[in-house]
């Protein structure tokens, strides 16, 4: 009897360091809780714009079929192209495209979205491309330019923006998790500020279902909250 408790109690004391310490791996903050809710992240967004179009890129990693439904399903990265015409006119045409990247090149054609208001295209082998350079759209003889600049602020970047909006409602946050009451997905997406072209904000939701949300706008700047928002 001895020699078997010589045995089992080491081994038993060995499971439950075991256990123990599997259990404090799997512990997660809740800002990470938060990053696995994320159903639409904005990951990069080029632009550049002349006379005949203002073109943008944008890649963001979000449901394949984005529902604002408090739910989280399988994400994935998207990249489109999107040109926005000056002229009406130019919808009805069909261009063809060379985006140049830093490792490679990529080719296709764009033309009328089905909401028909912008030409748009997804771009499937954007993560081959490195980082973007230029754009060249091409109409028979005619041939369009651009160099494309990533206004995704480096200091201050969706994941932070999300970090910045969650410790705005962290009190509100963390009691839902707590007891397993959350029930919201988070949105992280680049806004234009409308009185100024050229000034860029982080827009961050959690979001229940349309009509019950918390957002906040955030400033990546400053790295401040300068306006929030509870639907409810």
């Amino acid at each position: 009897m001895k020699k078997y408790f010589r045995i089992f109690i080491p081994i038993a004391i060995l499971a439950i360091i075991v256990v123990a310490c599997v259990g404090c791996g799997e512990r997660k903050t809740n800002l990470e809780k938060l990053c696995e809710r994320t159903s639409y992240m904005q990951n990069a967004l080029y632009t550049a714009t002349d006379d005949n179009f203002d073109v943008a890129l944008s890649v963001i990693t979000q449901e394949e079929h984005f529902i604002a439904d408090g739910k989280t399903d399988k994400v994935m990265e998207i990249s489109t192209l999107t040109l926005s015409p000056s002229n009406v006119d130019t919808l009805s045409n069909t261009y063809e495209y060379t985006l140049k990247g830093s490792k490679s090149s990529a080719t296709g054609s764009i033309s009328k979205s089905r909401l028909g208001i912008n030409l748009a295209c997804r771009i499937e082998n954007y993560s081959e491309l490195g980082e973007l350079e230029s754009l060249t759209l091409t109409l028979g003889e005619t041939s369009l330019e651009y160099k494309l600049t990533n206004i995704c602020p480096v200091e201050c970047n969706g994941d932070n923006a999300l970090q910045i909006a969650y410790s705005h409602f962290q009190e509100k946050i963390d009691l839902a998790l707590a007891d397993n009451s959350f029930d919201r997905e988070c949105y992280v997406k680049l806004i234009n500020k409308s009185e100024d072209n050229d000034k860029y904000l982080w827009y961050v939701s959690f979001i229940k279902d349309k009509g019950d949300y918390w957002s906040a706008i955030v400033d990546p700047q400053t790295k401040e909250v300068v306006n929030s928002r509870e639907s409810k």
